[in-house]
Protein backbone atom coordinates (compact mmCIF):
# COMPACT_ATOMS: atom_id res chain seq x y z
CA UNK A 1 0.00 0.00 0.00
CA UNK A 2 3.17 2.58 -0.80
CA UNK A 3 1.69 3.56 -4.22
CA UNK A 4 -0.38 6.76 -5.44
CA UNK A 5 -2.72 8.23 -7.66
CA UNK A 6 -2.08 11.69 -9.48
CA UNK A 7 -4.61 13.20 -11.08
CA UNK A 8 -6.21 9.88 -12.02
CA UNK A 9 -2.94 7.91 -12.96
CA UNK A 10 -1.98 5.19 -10.66
CA UNK A 11 2.30 4.48 -9.96
CA UNK A 12 1.46 0.99 -10.72
CA UNK A 13 0.32 1.85 -14.36
CA UNK A 14 3.76 3.60 -14.39
CA UNK A 15 6.34 0.93 -13.24
CA UNK A 16 6.87 2.64 -10.42
CA UNK A 17 7.22 1.69 -6.96
CA UNK A 18 7.21 4.28 -4.25
CA UNK A 19 10.17 3.11 -1.84
CA UNK A 20 9.90 6.56 1.12
CA UNK A 21 7.93 9.43 1.00
CA UNK A 22 8.29 12.44 2.89
CA UNK A 23 4.89 14.33 3.86
CA UNK A 24 4.87 16.22 6.47
CA UNK A 25 2.25 16.84 8.94
CA UNK A 26 1.47 20.44 8.56
CA UNK A 27 2.59 22.87 5.87
CA UNK A 28 5.24 25.47 7.16
CA UNK A 29 4.32 27.94 9.52
CA UNK A 30 5.58 31.95 8.82
CA UNK A 31 4.97 33.67 11.81
CA UNK A 32 5.07 37.20 11.61
CA UNK A 33 6.66 39.40 14.37
CA UNK A 34 8.33 42.75 14.40
CA UNK A 35 11.11 43.20 17.00
CA UNK A 36 11.24 46.98 18.54
CA UNK A 37 14.65 48.17 20.17
CA UNK A 38 14.65 48.90 24.33
CA UNK A 39 11.44 46.61 24.17
CA UNK A 40 11.47 43.06 24.69
CA UNK A 41 10.28 40.18 23.03
CA UNK A 42 8.70 41.05 19.35
CA UNK A 43 5.13 42.01 18.39
CA UNK A 44 3.09 39.09 17.08
CA UNK A 45 1.15 39.20 14.07
CA UNK A 46 0.07 35.65 14.18
CA UNK A 47 1.43 32.90 11.52
CA UNK A 48 0.63 32.12 7.95
CA UNK A 49 0.73 28.70 5.92
CA UNK A 50 3.39 28.30 3.11
CA UNK A 51 3.36 25.39 0.71
CA UNK A 52 3.90 22.07 1.74
CA UNK A 53 6.63 20.51 0.02
CA UNK A 54 6.20 16.46 -0.41
CA UNK A 55 9.36 14.25 -1.62
CA UNK A 56 8.88 10.69 -3.26
CA UNK A 57 12.00 8.59 -3.43
CA UNK A 58 10.86 6.00 -6.66
CA UNK A 59 12.23 3.15 -8.13
CA UNK A 60 11.04 2.32 -11.68
CA UNK A 61 11.24 -0.75 -13.81
CA UNK A 62 10.39 -2.19 -17.37
CA UNK A 63 7.23 -3.38 -17.98
CA UNK A 64 5.37 -5.69 -20.78
CA UNK A 65 4.36 -2.66 -22.63
CA UNK A 66 7.27 -0.09 -22.48
CA UNK A 67 10.85 -0.02 -21.18
CA UNK A 68 12.02 1.55 -18.19
CA UNK A 69 13.37 4.91 -19.67
CA UNK A 70 9.37 4.97 -21.37
CA UNK A 71 8.20 4.91 -18.34
CA UNK A 72 9.77 7.35 -16.89
CA UNK A 73 8.67 9.94 -20.24
CA UNK A 74 5.22 8.77 -19.13
CA UNK A 75 6.07 10.16 -15.23
CA UNK A 76 6.82 13.42 -16.62
CA UNK A 77 4.25 13.66 -19.01
CA UNK A 78 1.80 12.43 -15.42
CA UNK A 79 3.39 15.39 -13.68
CA UNK A 80 3.69 18.03 -16.25
CA UNK A 81 3.99 21.24 -13.75
CA UNK A 82 2.34 23.48 -17.19
CA UNK A 83 -1.01 21.49 -16.02
CA UNK A 84 -0.92 22.86 -12.51
CA UNK A 85 -1.96 21.34 -9.09
CA UNK A 86 -3.89 18.18 -9.21
CA UNK A 87 -5.14 15.48 -6.80
CA UNK A 88 -2.41 13.53 -5.03
CA UNK A 89 -3.43 10.59 -3.03
CA UNK A 90 -1.51 8.03 -1.76
CA UNK A 91 -2.68 4.32 -1.24
CA UNK A 92 -2.38 3.83 2.59
CA UNK A 93 -4.75 7.07 3.05
CA UNK A 94 -7.22 6.52 0.20
CA UNK A 95 -10.13 9.13 2.22
CA UNK A 96 -7.73 12.12 2.36
CA UNK A 97 -5.72 13.84 -0.69
CA UNK A 98 -3.15 17.07 -1.65
CA UNK A 99 -3.23 19.38 -4.59
CA UNK A 100 0.21 19.14 -5.65
CA UNK A 101 2.34 19.74 -8.77
CA UNK A 102 6.06 19.28 -9.96
CA UNK A 103 8.82 21.31 -8.62
CA UNK A 104 11.85 20.52 -9.48
CA UNK A 105 13.72 18.36 -12.42
CA UNK A 106 13.10 14.78 -12.11
CA UNK A 107 16.69 13.08 -11.60
CA UNK A 108 17.36 9.34 -12.70
CA UNK A 109 19.96 7.09 -11.28
CA UNK A 110 19.83 4.05 -13.57
CA UNK A 111 21.13 0.89 -13.15
CA UNK A 112 20.35 -1.76 -15.93
CA UNK A 113 16.96 -2.35 -16.20
CA UNK A 114 15.79 -0.42 -13.35
CA UNK A 115 16.09 3.59 -12.02
CA UNK A 116 16.02 5.60 -8.95
CA UNK A 117 15.11 9.03 -8.57
CA UNK A 118 12.99 11.60 -6.55
CA UNK A 119 9.31 13.58 -7.66
CA UNK A 120 10.15 16.93 -5.41
CA UNK A 121 6.41 18.18 -5.30
CA UNK A 122 4.90 21.45 -4.08
CA UNK A 123 1.07 22.21 -3.11
CA UNK A 124 1.71 26.15 -3.61
CA UNK A 125 -2.44 27.23 -3.22
CA UNK A 126 -4.24 24.54 -0.98
CA UNK A 127 -1.44 23.47 1.09
CA UNK A 128 -3.38 21.62 3.61
CA UNK A 129 -4.79 18.03 3.28
CA UNK A 130 -8.05 17.68 2.07
CA UNK A 131 -10.99 15.02 1.65
CA UNK A 132 -10.88 12.86 -1.55
CA UNK A 133 -14.36 13.27 -2.10
CA UNK A 134 -16.07 16.51 -2.11
CA UNK A 135 -19.03 16.62 -0.17
CA UNK A 136 -22.49 18.28 -1.31
CA UNK A 137 -25.71 19.40 0.12
CA UNK A 138 -28.15 21.08 -1.32
CA UNK A 139 -31.42 23.26 0.76
CA UNK A 140 -34.48 25.74 0.32
CA UNK A 141 -34.18 26.81 3.30
CA UNK A 142 -31.47 25.72 5.82
CA UNK A 143 -28.72 23.08 6.67
CA UNK A 144 -27.08 21.16 9.09
CA UNK A 145 -23.42 19.68 7.98
CA UNK A 146 -20.67 18.34 10.02
CA UNK A 147 -17.04 19.18 8.78
CA UNK A 148 -14.72 16.56 10.16
CA UNK A 149 -10.98 18.25 9.82
CA UNK A 150 -9.57 19.91 11.99
CA UNK A 151 -8.48 23.02 10.03
CA UNK A 152 -11.42 25.84 8.22
CA UNK A 153 -13.11 24.82 5.43
CA UNK A 154 -13.70 27.34 2.79
CA UNK A 155 -17.29 26.20 0.81
CA UNK A 156 -18.44 27.02 -2.77
CA UNK A 157 -21.56 28.06 -2.75
CA UNK A 158 -24.06 28.26 -5.52
CA UNK A 159 -27.05 30.21 -4.76
CA UNK A 160 -30.28 30.06 -7.47
CA UNK A 161 -31.53 33.89 -6.62
CA UNK A 162 -34.68 35.50 -7.41
CA UNK A 163 -33.45 39.13 -7.51
CA UNK A 164 -33.64 41.88 -4.60
CA UNK A 165 -32.61 41.16 -0.96
CA UNK A 166 -31.35 37.60 0.04
CA UNK A 167 -29.17 36.01 2.40
CA UNK A 168 -27.04 33.17 3.14
CA UNK A 169 -26.44 32.92 7.11
CA UNK A 170 -23.50 30.18 8.87
CA UNK A 171 -23.66 29.45 12.01
CA UNK A 172 -20.41 27.84 13.04
CA UNK A 173 -19.75 25.19 15.93
CA UNK A 174 -17.70 27.84 17.95
CA UNK A 175 -20.94 30.63 17.96
CA UNK A 176 -19.57 32.71 15.01
CA UNK A 177 -21.71 33.81 13.07
CA UNK A 178 -21.39 34.71 9.33
CA UNK A 179 -23.67 36.27 6.58
CA UNK A 180 -23.39 36.42 2.47
CA UNK A 181 -26.02 39.31 1.84
CA UNK A 182 -27.51 39.88 -1.77
CA UNK A 183 -28.51 43.48 -2.02
CA UNK A 184 -31.86 45.03 -3.21
CA UNK A 185 -30.35 45.73 -6.64
CA UNK A 186 -29.16 42.21 -7.23
CA UNK A 187 -31.07 40.62 -10.45
CA UNK A 188 -32.21 37.17 -10.80
CA UNK A 189 -29.46 34.78 -11.78
CA UNK A 190 -27.15 31.94 -10.20
CA UNK A 191 -24.60 33.46 -8.08
CA UNK A 192 -21.31 31.15 -7.50
CA UNK A 193 -19.44 32.00 -4.46
CA UNK A 194 -15.90 30.20 -4.09
CA UNK A 195 -14.74 31.04 -0.71
CA UNK A 196 -11.69 29.42 -1.30
CA UNK A 197 -10.74 31.68 -4.32
CA UNK A 198 -12.74 34.79 -3.21
CA UNK A 199 -14.55 34.87 -6.41
CA UNK A 200 -18.24 35.94 -6.78
CA UNK A 201 -19.83 35.06 -10.02
CA UNK A 202 -23.05 35.57 -11.81
CA UNK A 203 -24.31 33.22 -14.69
CA UNK A 204 -20.50 33.10 -14.95
CA UNK A 205 -19.40 36.72 -15.01
CA UNK A 206 -18.26 38.76 -11.96
CA UNK A 207 -20.74 39.78 -9.25
CA UNK A 208 -18.71 41.53 -6.46
CA UNK A 209 -20.96 44.79 -6.72
CA UNK A 210 -24.15 43.11 -5.88
CA UNK A 211 -23.20 40.36 -2.50
CA UNK A 212 -21.60 42.47 0.51
CA UNK A 213 -20.89 40.10 4.19
CA UNK A 214 -17.86 37.72 5.17
CA UNK A 215 -16.48 34.50 2.88
CA UNK A 216 -17.17 31.59 4.71
CA UNK A 217 -14.90 29.27 6.74
CA UNK A 218 -16.59 26.42 8.03
CA UNK A 219 -15.32 24.97 11.98
CA UNK A 220 -14.45 21.90 12.67
CA UNK A 221 -17.65 20.41 14.16
CA UNK A 222 -21.62 21.10 13.26
CA UNK A 223 -22.30 24.27 10.91
CA UNK A 224 -25.65 25.41 10.30
CA UNK A 225 -26.86 27.06 7.04
CA UNK A 226 -29.71 29.10 6.71
CA UNK A 227 -30.95 31.08 3.50
CA UNK A 228 -33.52 33.81 3.65
CA UNK A 229 -35.40 36.48 1.41
CA UNK A 230 -35.76 35.98 -2.31
CA UNK A 231 -33.05 32.96 -2.70
CA UNK A 232 -35.12 29.99 -3.85
CA UNK A 233 -32.00 27.20 -3.67
CA UNK A 234 -28.79 26.97 -2.01
CA UNK A 235 -25.93 24.13 -2.93
CA UNK A 236 -22.82 24.14 -1.05
CA UNK A 237 -19.64 22.36 -1.54
CA UNK A 238 -16.33 21.80 0.38
CA UNK A 239 -13.88 19.62 1.48
CA UNK A 240 -12.63 18.52 4.89
CA UNK A 241 -10.00 20.28 5.41
CA UNK A 242 -7.15 19.44 7.70
CA UNK A 243 -3.86 21.43 8.81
Amino acid sequence: MNGFTFDGVHSDDLGVIVNKKNVPMSPPVNGRTQTIDGFDGAWDYGVSYDPREIDLECTIFKTEKRTMKDNLRQIVKAFNPRKGAKKLVFDDEPDKCYFARLDAQVPLEQKGQMGTFTIELVCPERPHTYGTDERIGTFSNDLNTSHEGTHVAKPTLTITHNGGEGAVTLTRNDGNILELALSSSSPSGEYVIDCTEYTIQKNGEPAYQYVTGDYFEMDEGENSFVNSGNISQVKIAFRDTWI
